[in-house]
């Protein structure tokens, strides 16, 4: 808890903490663009099939395609078919009831009223290949799994800044190289080591910013993060709204990420991982920068307990000096084991349940661009609620209610009948909104629950999952051929009970963040730091007595 004893001097929210929040908030931004970029770079539009030969004689172009493309049954509609025509449109056009159907051979003629352009039309993703688009995403998502694991792992032990670096340096050309992607192999390629370092860059950012403020400022640093990731969603929108093509509007997500190359500057490596890592020097030097820019003297008391940590080797089997901890760890110890358990199963179903019902819900009549625009401010609404009811009501008691309102909602679409299917409609989203705060409060839950010497670790293990239930969750849409309201049944059950599970976690509001595996194991014998007139007390991060000294003034 030492750099806890320099935030004291240092200040609640000074300028040094004002800077790290704000910078480490942005991260949210190009993870934003990137996780519903397909929305638009994939865009599905009408179709039909191209005819080698127009010149028919035809009065009109409608005679035309009624004489060499079938008409089909879709859903209760007529529409001429979009994979299909006739082998002789001159048998067709004189009525002959044997004209041969075939798949179309000249390729595909496109509706280009709404997008002029996606990677749909321009490498014919429609038909038997129409699999390829969702294919696309998946392969984003499981370079976002890999990243999580990855990264996570590097960013414990080599720190969080250069981790976050790495990934920046990385994801900026690459972004850009999206945009001049020839075949659709490269395409996907390129998207799935983006979404792994977009993945690193995004978390090593929240560790930092969550390590860096102040306890009673980290709510606020956590909804800061899903608040710019709705508002990259508003402003993508309005990107798409204003390039039309797939390959334009891709050069517009990534300019903005070369602002980002000021984190080199910008961005501080966590003095809590520093100290916890026995990097007394370096932890030092970021303290003193801090305490310039906030324009404050920090007493030399706190930089010999600094000194005295990283001297320490302790007689803990988990905190006996210098050490490289692993994935194995997550898993040694009773409490680190079941909290890292319960907030994974979370953090699948979460994902599940949300991407599962922003697929439910696409279909949404109205223009597309004001639909998603519309969708994303309600996302904010979300985020200010979570941020309200996490400062009055800590963090356990939201997660467990939002997310049995949001699987209650869902799985009592089962119980509308069919005439009513509005009700289900409304019901869907009011599920969406339930897991979507749920999903915010997490966001700061996660960061806090884990132990700083594997914290980025345990948020790459969870975040995997969460992709993975984000990967399958357009497949429960299947279910609905069994039984129409059968996928959001499937996921109302899963909210509930994952919402229950959440009644066995510890609550996280005001408590110091934990360093050690050792402090978490005893949390429950941990209060949070009490400031008395002569001094500090502070929770040791072992068995050993609590550490105590003064709060001094410097003339």
């Amino acid at each position: 808890m030492e750099y806890d004893a320099a935030l004291e001097h240092l200040g609640r929210c000074g300028r040094f903490q004002k800077i790290t929040a704000i910078a480490m908030s942005l991260v949210g931004i190009p993870a934003g663009f990137n996780m519903v970029a397909m929305t638009f770079l994939g865009a599905m539009t009408d179709h039909r099939c191209r005819l080698h030969d127009n010149s028919r004689g035809w009065a009109n172009v409608t005679e035309g395609l009624n004489a060499s493309i079938p008409w089909e049954n879709v859903g209760g509609t007529w529409r001429l078919s979009q994979c299909n025509m006739y082998e002789d449109p001159i048998g067709a056009e004189t009525g002959e009831r044997n004209a041969t159907i075939e798949t179309c051979k000249y390729g595909w003629v496109y509706d280009r009223s709404q997008y002029s352009s996606s990677i749909v039309t321009e490498f014919d993703l429609v038909c038997n290949k129409a699999w390829l688009t969702e294919l696309a995403q998946s392969i984003y998502m499981s370079g976002v799994c890999l990243g999580a694991v990855l990264f996570g792992a590097l960013s414990d032990r080599y720190g969080r800044r250069p981790i976050l670096l790495l990934c920046l340096s990385v994801q900026i050309p690459l972004m850009f190289a999206v945009a001049f992607a020839t075949d659709y192999v490269t395409f996907v390629t390129l998207r799935f080591i983006i979404g792994a370092t977009m993945n690193g860059f995004l978390y090593s950012g929240i560790v930092i910013g969550t390590e860096v403020v102040n306890t009673s400022m980290r709510t606020l640093f956590g909804m800061s993060v899903p608040f710019t990731m709705a508002i990259s969603y508003i402003l993508l929108g309005a990107l798409a709204y204003c390039f039309r093509d797939w390959r334009t509007l891709q050069l517009a997500m990534s300019v903005p990420l070369i602002l980002f190359l000021s984190y080199w500057w910008l961005a501080p490596e966590s003095p809590r991982w520093l100290i916890t890592n026995h990097k007394a020097e370096e932890a030092k030097a970021v303290i003193r920068k801090a305490a310039k820019q906030n324009g404050v003297e920090i007493p030399e008391k706190i930089y010999e307990l600094i000194d005295n940590k990283a001297g320490e080797q302790g007689s803990d089997a988990h905190d006996c000096g210098p050490r490289t901890y692993t994935m194995l760890d997550l898993m040694r110890t009773p409490k680190l084991r079941s909290t890292t358990i319960l907030i994974s199963i979370n953090w699948f179903v979460l994902s599940a349940v949300y991407y599962g019902l922003c697929v439910g819900t696409a279909t949404l009549a109205g223009d597309h661009y004001v639909n998603f625009i519309t969708s994303a401010c309600v996302e904010l609404v979300g985020v200010f609620l979570a941020w309200f009811t996490m400062e009055r009501c800590g963090r356990k008691l939201p997660s467990v209610v939002f997310m049995l309102l949001g699987g209650c909602a869902c799985a009592a679409t089962a119980a509308v009948p069919e005439n009513y299917r509005m009700i289900s409609t409304v019901l869907a989203m009011v599920g969406r909104f339930g897991i979507s705060v749920s999903f915010n409060v997490f966001y700061v839950y996660s960061a806090e629950v884990f132990p700083t010497v594997v914290r980025n670790m345990g948020l790459g293990v969870a975040t995997m999952l969460a992709r993975v239930g984000g990967i399958i969750a357009p497949f429960v849409y299947l279910l609905a051929d069994t039984w129409r309201p059968l996928p959001l049944l499937t996921f109302g059950i899963m909210s509930i009970f994952a919402g229950l599970t959440m009644l066995t976690m510890p609550e996280t509001l005001g408590k110091p963040l934990p360093n050690t595996i050792a402090s978490v194991e005893n949390v429950s014998q941990l209060p949070p730091p009490i400031l008395v007139p002569d001094g500090v007390v502070l929770p040791g991060d072992s068995d050993k007595p609590l550490v105590v000294f003064q709060k001094l003034t410097v003339m």
